[in-house]
């Protein structure tokens, strides 16, 4: 278990440093069924990295669109167009 988690982390870590290229769509997905398979809470780095309604991958920096609203970072999904909430101190 411990292993499998400190495979999915560096997963998730190596995706944020190229985030553009295939093979980093792929350790995303990779990462996430990861955490699925040992039911372990997915961090916060790699739950930015999908769209909620379609679970697409969708980086914050390439497809999609972000937002500070009203105390609230809105992010919008550049495939489907879901809009989605987060608040900040």
């Amino acid at each position: 278990m411990k292993r499998l988690k400190a495979v999915a982390w560096k997963l998730t870590v190596e995706v944020y440093s190229d985030p553009a290229s295939e093979l980093a769509e792929k350790q995303a997905l990779l990462a996430r069924r990861i955490y699925e398979k040992i039911r372990e809470r997915q961090p916060y780095e790699l739950k930015l990295l999908f769209c909620k309604k379609c679970k697409s991958y969708s980086p914050p920096m390439l497809s999609k669109r972000i937002r500070i609203r009203n105390g609230m970072i809105l992010y919008t999904c550049g495939r489907c167009g879901a809009t989605y909430r987060i608040p900040f101190k």
